[in-house]
């Protein structure tokens, strides 16, 4: 019988992971888009479509998934999802055609939706409302570093080895660790991680009132628009337009491009636990995320009117973009969950996590689209079009300044 740290640190440390595999799926199209256009004969717009199709169906699955992490556990579904985003790792390395390419991200996105709540919510019923700050903030970094992997470091296997290679041992990998997430992921102590019975009448009614109330929740959407106006802006570039941007737009290398972005990362990751921890310290949601917005938005207007943006000026804009939308992520699902009854902390995750994944999807959609279609030099279009991430970015701005305070009282801690 496993003691209690054992059972948390195995059960973790297999949900991570799956939660790393899922982040370097999400930002490969960055590193990918190339090889993948040339093998696929695929222009930008189709490109795009390709990197956000992932984020489509991420965006129409978040609350579904939270509803059905809510209603039937985590170990089941968790091992589902990885398994659907090992799937479609291996289909996109052996697609042939642009229709079948689009099912991978489409099975990625679909399996993924299901960890990343099952992560969550596996963290809310593991540890406090005095850890789960820093716990989410490591959570994220993990996620982080698979996004890092998946910039400098695949272009390096490039260099040894045919993208659908590294995309087939991805999805093998996948595979083995949705085995053992069957096998070894635990609940604890106390938690039923199984199909809640049906209950009588009264019980299923209240049921459906909380999950009604997460969807009518004003200061839910509120944090759903915040973090969409910096992860959603700052994802559909790191996950694809980025290296577009930097060498298309502003003449840097390809070296210089993608080094900008995978440095742009780490601050995405450091910051998380960092920001974690200092919410929980100082007790306090409501001010990071005012300021993270405030940050996001600083950045990408100085992109897309600063004059003589180089690679230090693109530097600097890339690692503040990163660090506010890492550092408002954090208290976001930290204030997202200390929003609502912890019997559907689940969806209203899910709920305010949607709005990052529809943006991209929008943005990376949108952003191809406008470049493709575009009558003026093909260079400066890429620096016009980031009017559409800046003005995402006020919009998330001005919602941040609605949000209120959640941080648990003395009193409400256990």
């Amino acid at each position: 019988m496993q003691d209690k740290s054992t059972a948390r640190a195995i059960s973790y440390t297999l949900l991570a992971t799956a939660f790393f595999i899922g982040f370097f799926n999400r930002f490969a199209p960055a590193t990918f888009a190339a090889p993948i256009g040339n093998s696929l004969g695929l222009e930008a717009t189709a490109l795009g479509g390709l990197a956000a199709m992932h984020f489509w169906v991420y965006t129409v699955m978040q609350v579904p998934a939270g509803l059905v992490i809510d209603r039937f556990g985590i170990r089941l579904p968790a091992a589902l999802g990885t398994l659907l985003t090992g799937v479609g790792a291996v289909i996109l390395s052996l697609a042939q055609s642009y229709s079948v390419a689009l099912l991978g991200p489409l099975l990625v996105g679909l399996g993924m939706s299901l960890v990343f709540v099952a992560v969550m919510k596996s963290n809310a019923i593991w540890f406090d409302g005095r850890q789960f700050g820093l716990v989410t903030g490591v959570t994220l970094l993990i996620g982080t570093l698979g996004s890092i992997v998946s910039e400098a470091p695949a272009r390096l296997l490039l260099a040894f080895t045919d993208w659908r290679v590294i995309f087939m041992a991805l999805g093998v990998l996948t595979l083995i660790v949705a085995v053992l997430i069957v096998l070894s992921w635990r609940a604890p102590a106390g938690y039923s991680d199984s199909m809640q019975p049906a209950g009588p009448a009264g019980q299923n009614v209240l049921r459906r009132e909380l999950w009604l109330d997460v969807l009518k929740s004003r200061q839910l959407w509120l944090l759903l628009v915040a973090i969409a106006g910096t992860n959603g802006t700052f994802y559909a570039f790191a996950g694809l337009w980025g290296t577009h941007l930097l060498s298309d737009g502003y003449g840097l290398s390809g070296a210089s491009a993608s080094l900008v972005l995978t440095l742009a990362l780490v601050p995405y990751g450091l910051c998380s636990p960092l920001v974690g921890k200092l919410s929980d310290s100082w007790r306090t949601r409501k001010h990071f995320i005012w300021l993270s917005s405030l940050l996001n938005v600083a950045a990408w207007l100085w992109l897309l009117c600063g004059p003589d943006v180089g690679f230090a000026a693109s530097l600097v804009c890339f690692l503040v973009l990163g660090l506010s939308s890492g550092a408002q992520v954090t208290v976001a699902f930290a204030a997202a969950k200390e929003s609502v009854p912890a019997a559907v902390a689940g969806s209203a995750i899910a709920l305010v996590n949607m709005g990052v994944f529809l943006v991209t999807a929008i943005v990376q959609t949108v952003y191809g689209w406008l470049i493709a279609s575009a009558a003026t030099d093909g260079t400066s279009v890429y620096v016009m079009a980031l009017w559409l991430p800046a003005g995402i970015s006020v919009l998330g701005f001005v919602a941040a300044l609605g949000v209120r305070e959640t941080y648990p009282e003395p009193e409400a801690k256990h």
